[in-house]
């Protein structure tokens, strides 16, 4: 039965705020409440979310949401339970039971989204439950993962299809920013999108954002003009490529007086947490990160985007440059280009695959470091710190790296940054059994008390977050001491303890194979560099530029036939070119007519117009001098 109209606004509006939907947004969600398989292909800050959260609170049943990236995950549960709205998600680091509860949660409880990264949808514990769930909608985020063709492709989302057939009449929605012609044809054939499946498509084109290229030898001295260009105090984000380039670009605009920071996933938690806490209130305006910062971050203020290098695809340009200007008010986003740019990013492409007794040689040095026996430690996360691995097995950092994303592209390895997972504590037994034991136990009879008093009889229902900080300065003791008391609870079995964590994990996503067996496709890794190179110089395309930037965007996105922006560098430039054809003529008569009245020295000249046109009246009273038109007087007076 179709939805009215006004039930799905009441649901925007009561949710959200928001008193009317953005463009396509409606036409989504009504052809997803039809039943309908939908791909929708929207801009970065676009809205996609809305398009399956909104049809999902609409109508009876949880929504599966399939999601790459942990940090993007917690974010979206985070601000739907700030919403009332009951979410959970499952994502690498969770221990066995905490997964079994959120499972068992979600068949029994009143959970409307469950969010899960592609590795665990089809482990044999979320098999054993998914067709227990009421699943109303199925939504895939990031899509394009789906696409060897795409420039993030993550091998274990081509499992979704088989998620279909244990969910028969569910329908499908899948989204992405990014998407050229033959990934969107792979999403559809991937995902088996049933008959009359629904494409919708908002344009690529962003009018009110300012693309622009600026070569320079002094990229630090050049990002500081562009900053105070667009405004101090203005809200800006910076993307370096490392970690180190981030605290040094930070250090020098901080220098120079400017309120920055640095952010990567090398700092501990609690500084990222702090820093982004920060610049969303704005109390940093500019903030120096490595590509993964903004994600999920809903912060639409940002009036300038800056790249000190260009990433490796335009996809990722796209997206990344797309997170200024999201309120729809002007914006701009630049990239730096250095003499030896387009070299070095070539060379950077080459070196992103490895050859394959390399590969090898790192999967051996990462079962040896993990400690996981041949056959064993499939989807059993651990912690891992690329530098101390590559000093460990005497391997350079850049090939631990790229060799570790080889494997991760081939669907044998799995990286996670470090994202801040706070501690938890769940109660399994009952509350007679938990009575009986404080009383035989008084030593513990407070904690549990204070864990009750703070969260309730949530406690007995699934896993919450608790803060060691504030439960330690509640007891008045240390938190070494609480940690310990919390982990003899654990062993008793009377509490379930997941500590707070907070370090980068790696995990295998298929049992461990002895690495000369490894069966790496030899053909397939020869195509997915060719796609790589083919993708690098699309990047250098458009820093080389000669043509207006957003067109050049578009064309790669597929929309041929674009206006010009007439906003970007290179039409604006143009727009400039055109006024000083014309300029100089009007300007001559300028000069002419007031020479004719009053000769006057070129001092006097000058006065009578602005100070940023003196070098071309300059210019202009030299050419007439020359020609004849003017002539200096014995007292210097020009007539």
């Amino acid at each position: 039965m179709p939805v009215p109209t006004d039930d799905i606004l009441h649901v925007l509006n009561q949710t959200w705020g928001h008193m009317a939907f953005r463009p396509l947004q409606e036409d989504i969600i009504r052809t997803v409440l039809a039943g309908q398989d939908v791909l929708a292909l929207l801009p970065t800050g676009g809205g996609k979310s809305i398009c399956f959260q909104v049809p999902a609170l609409a109508r009876d049943g949880l929504c599966l949401v399939i999601s790459p990236l942990i940090a993007l995950m917690k974010d979206q549960v985070e601000n739907l339970r700030k919403r009332g709205i009951k979410a959970e998600a499952v994502y690498a680091g969770m221990s066995h039971q905490e997964i079994d509860q959120t499972l068992d949660n979600c068949v029994y409880g009143p959970v409307k989204f469950l969010y899960v990264s592609p590795e665990r949808l089809l482990t044999d514990m979320f098999r054993a439950r998914v067709g227990k769930m009421k699943v109303s909608l199925l939504a895939v985020d990031e899509a394009h993962c789906l696409s060897q063709w795409g420039y993030d492709f993550r091998p274990p989302y081509l499992r979704i299809a088989e998620l279909r057939e244990l969910l028969p009449g569910v329908p499908c929605i899948a989204l992405t920013a990014t998407a050229t012609e033959k990934v969107r044809q792979d999403i559809v054939e991937n995902l088996r999108f049933r008959s009359g499946y629904q494409v919708f498509q908002q344009s690529f084109a962003r009018p009110n954002l300012s693309y622009s290229v600026l070569a320079t030898e002094d990229k630090l001295r050049r990002l500081l003009e562009v900053v105070r260009g667009v405004g101090i105090g203005k809200t800006s984000i910076v993307y370096a490529r490392t970690r180190r380039q981030t605290e040094d670009t930070a250090a020098y605009l901080q220098q120079h007086g400017l309120r920055a920071a640095a952010y990567h996933a090398g700092l501990l938690s609690d500084q990222r947490t702090r820093i982004q806490q920060d610049w969303m209130q704005n109390k940093v305006h500019c903030i120096v990160a490595t590509n993964a910062f903004g994600m999920g971050i809903d912060k639409p203020d940002v009036r300038l985007v800056v790249h000190l290098e260009a990433p490796d695809t335009l996809e990722a340009y796209y997206q990344e440059a797309g997170r200024a200007g999201r309120d729809e008010k002007y914006a701009f986003a630049v990239l730096l280009e250095g003499p030896n740019d387009a070299d070095e990013l070539r060379r950077r492409t080459q070196q992103a695959y490895p050859p394959l007794d390399t590969v090898r040689r790192v999967y051996q040095a990462l079962a040896n470091y993990s400690r996981t026996a041949v056959g064993g430690g499939e989807l059993v996360a651990f912690d891992f710190d690329i530098q101390q691995f590559a000093e460990t097995y005497r391997i350079k950092a850049l090939e631990a790296h790229n060799s570790l994303r080889t494997l991760a592209r081939e669907g044998y390895v799995l990286l996670n940054e470090a994202v801040n997972d706070p501690a938890r504590v769940y109660i399994p037994i009952d509350h007679t059994d938990l009575y009986r034991f404080q009383v035989a136990n008084a030593q513990h009879d407070q904690l549990i008390k204070s864990l009750l008093r703070f969260h309730g009889g949530e406690l007995f229902a699934g896993f919450q977050r608790i803060s060691e900080n504030s439960l330690a300065q509640h007891l008045k003791m240390s938190v070494t001491d609480l940690r310990k008391m919390l982990l003899f609870l654990h062993r008793s079995g009377i509490i379930q303890y997941q500590p707070r964590h907070d370090s980068p994990q790696a995990q295998f996503t298929t049992p461990r194979f002895d690495a000369d067996k490894l069966p790496l496709d030899q053909k397939r890794l020869l195509q997915a560099r060719e796609l790589a190179t083919r993708k690098t110089e699309s990047v250098i395309q458009y820093v080389t530029g000669g043509r207006c930037r957003q067109q050049l965007l578009l064309e790669y996105f597929g929309e041929l036939n674009a206006p010009a922006c007439r906003v970007c560098d290179f039409c604006l430039a143009r727009k400039k070119a055109k006024q000083d054809a014309v300029a100089p003529a009007s300007l001559r008569e300028q000069l002419l007519t007031l020479l004719r009245t009053t000769p006057q020295t070129p001092r006097e000249v000058l006065a009578h117009f602005a100070p940023g046109q003196a070098t071309s009246i300059t210019e202009q009273l030299r050419e007439l001098v020359e020609l004849g038109e003017l002539r200096y007087a014995p007292d210097g007076r020009l007539q």
